[in-house]
């Protein structure tokens, strides 16, 4: 069986962690941030599952069978799954969902703000440095403002936000082009975040409203800065080195699609192996088959999309679709090989 715990017990489950990776998990613990926390005893609990708005952390005892069998009446199928030890690794593929669901690696970097020594926050002309204020962002009309305002939904309230969290990003005029916002906090710890619009990437402007989101962090008191991000984002580490945050460990976690944040941070045989990994996994569920798909076209082969939309019960929806997604990847220099749309028909 499985039960929700109710908010005033929710500290009973603090014994059963053995990592600290998830920051969002203590978070939602200590009732800071909205979250859902499942065990295999209301009273005496030794196996949990924590729900944030970042993971979903489980924990505890690996051998309860009837908690093991309830995971997946929690859990969507799409859902990621974050192991607290090593021994849930082994046990993961069997109670989720998607019985393929795979391995990958994370990366958390901190940062001491007492150690930071800042940048240079200068913008070039036309563009401003602004403190993140959800009713403006409401009001205001800016490109990308939803994207804050769905970020900032994470904490529940404005008022939540505005008394825990942190916020800032950079404007040219009608368009916000790069932003970071707080995920969550514990004590004197708070996780950030950074976007930046693709239109805008790769001219310092992630540095630096990362740099004025650090000093509003020790404005508000916050003493360490926690930064989590994929081990293939190649972007987000290297701004992370770049701003002075510091490597601390890899964990791993589970996804039922390849967690990639930036589609060019794997090359096209990467892509090609997790299409393969796909096409495997679809022979026994057809769910993952869309997946396989669309692995194939990053993987810039026509060949194998062509055959295997050939094999969906939805072709015409799917074959839209796929033209749609091509014409986007030709935008960013991927999937040169499509060089028409005809290539997929």
């Amino acid at each position: 069986m499985i039960y929700e715990l109710e908010q005033q017990n929710y500290q009973k489950v603090l014994p059963l962690l053995k990592s600290d990776n998830e920051l969002s998990v203590f978070s939602v613990m200590n009732c800071i941030m909205d979250g859902n926390i499942y065990v295999n005893d209301p009273l005496l609990p030794t196996a949990v599952l924590i729900q944030t708005s970042e993971c979903n952390l489980i924990a505890g005892d690996t051998g309860d069978v009837r908690f093991n069998e309830g995971i997946a009446e929690v859990l969507d199928f799409w859902d990621t799954i974050t192991p607290d030890s090593e021994e849930w690794c082994d046990i993961i593929p069997k109670v989720h969902e998607d019985k393929f669901i795979r391995k990958y690696q994370r990366r958390r970097y901190v940062l001491n703000i007492e150690n930071y020594q800042g940048m240079d926050s200068s913008l070039p002309n036309g563009f401003v440095l602004e403190q993140v204020v959800p009713d403006t962002l409401r009001t205001c009309g800016y490109r990308n403002a939803d994207e804050l305002l769905e970020w900032i939904g994470n904490w529940g309230s404005d008022d939540n936000f505005t008394t825990y969290g942190i916020g800032a990003y950079i404007r040219n005029q009608d368009t916000i082009v790069s932003w970071s916002i707080s995920d969550c906090v514990y004590k004197e710890k708070i996780a950030i975040g950074i976007t930046t619009d693709e239109n805008y990437r790769k001219k310092g402007f992630a540095k630096i409203v990362v740099n004025e989101v650090i000093r509003l962090c020790e404005q508000k008191g916050y003493k360490q800065i926690e930064w989590l991000c994929v081990d293939c984002n190649k972007g987000s580490i290297a701004i992370a080195e770049k701003v002075g945050f510091l490597f601390h460990n890899n964990y791993d976690s589970f996804a039922p699609y390849a967690p990639v944040e930036n589609l060019m941070d794997l090359s096209e045989q990467e892509w090609e192996e997790w299409a393969e990994y796909f096409e495997e996994s679809a022979k026994s569920e057809v769910r993952l088959l869309p997946e396989c798909i669309y692995s194939y076209v990053k993987a810039n082969n026509p060949q194998k999309t062509r055959e295997l939309l050939m094999t969906c019960q939805n072709k015409h929806e799917m074959e839209t679709s796929i033209q749609n997604f091509i014409s986007y990847l030709h935008k960013i220099e991927m999937a040169s090989n499509f060089y028409d749309i005809e290539t997929v028909e």
